[in-house]
């Protein structure tokens, strides 16, 4: 790691990368994060789409200069900055980043070490992944992917169960946990992991784990505002998830069990 920082102007002290699978709460954490003012601004900074490239899609002047200023617009005053990846998109990120000159010869942690300054993982995760896999399901034909709250976004379609396509979002999602799985193992990384069920039952307290994790005061936590994102399970999604079971033909029992510790 000879070469300097990506972004010298921005005085990082602590930096993190929310890890995490589609449709897991990052909506809702990140929310929670940024209200308490010491954390940064986390989201999805560095999406990636197949043959996109950042400097375009956001108009830059390079991919460099747009990596700078993702550092230097999401960095809290105490020189806290958070970023969320999904595994969907990592390898192409990491592609991304290794183009850049200084970066050419640095891969996989290494290079997230040295571009975002030696961060701190955190796992995002649902313990119900055929809850998660309904949700993907839906989120993909409606268009909405997040709703706020006092908000009732208008879906592109009606959405409609298809065993099928909730199966094959079950096993994407099942392949992506293994591939932050292998990464974390692989690179001796201890993130420190989290799960959407905790986090919808307990705003305050899964925020005060969180910067507790980074080092932060938890007390800040204490004055963060009610998220904007509401959740968006509803009884049509419940009766999917049943559906899925029905046809899959699992036993009742499995169907109340959290699907993943």
């Amino acid at each position: 790691m000879g070469s300097s920082p990506i972004n010298p102007t921005v005085d990082l002290g602590t930096s993190y990368i929310i890890g995490s699978v589609q449709r897991s709460g990052t909506h809702l954490l990140c929310g929670l994060l940024k209200s308490t003012g010491v954390a940064g601004w986390p989201d999805e900074h560095f999406l990636a789409k197949p043959l996109e490239k950042w400097e375009e899609r956001w108009v830059s002047p390079s991919r460099m200069a747009y990596v700078e200023g993702v550092l230097r617009q999401n960095t809290s005053p105490n020189g806290v900055f958070g970023t969320v990846i999904m595994w969907s998109y990592f390898d192409r990120l990491l592609q991304m980043l290794q183009e850049i000159p200084p970066y050419n010869n640095l891969q996989g942690a290494e290079l997230l070490a040295e571009v975002l300054h030696r961060p701190k993982y955190i796992w995002l995760r649902r313990r119900n992944r055929v809850e998660q896999a309904v949700s993907w399901s839906m989120a993909c034909q409606t268009g909405v992917w997040a709703q706020k709250a006092g908000e009732k976004p208008q879906p592109r379609v009606v959405p409609k169960f298809d065993f099928k396509v909730i199966d094959e979002w079950l096993k994407r999602i099942q392949a992506h946990e293994k591939g932050w799985a292998k990464y974390f193992r692989e690179n001796h990384l201890d993130p420190l992991v989290l799960f959407y069920e905790d986090l919808v039952a307990g705003h305050r307290g899964t925020a005060e784990q969180v910067l507790e994790f980074l080092g932060l005061p938890p007390t800040a936590a204490m004055g963060i505002a009610s998220s904007p994102f509401e959740k968006q399970a509803n009884q049509i999604s419940q009766q999917w998830a049943a559906a899925y079971f029905e046809q899959k033909g699992e036993p009742q029992s499995l169907r109340a069990n959290e699907l993943d510790s």
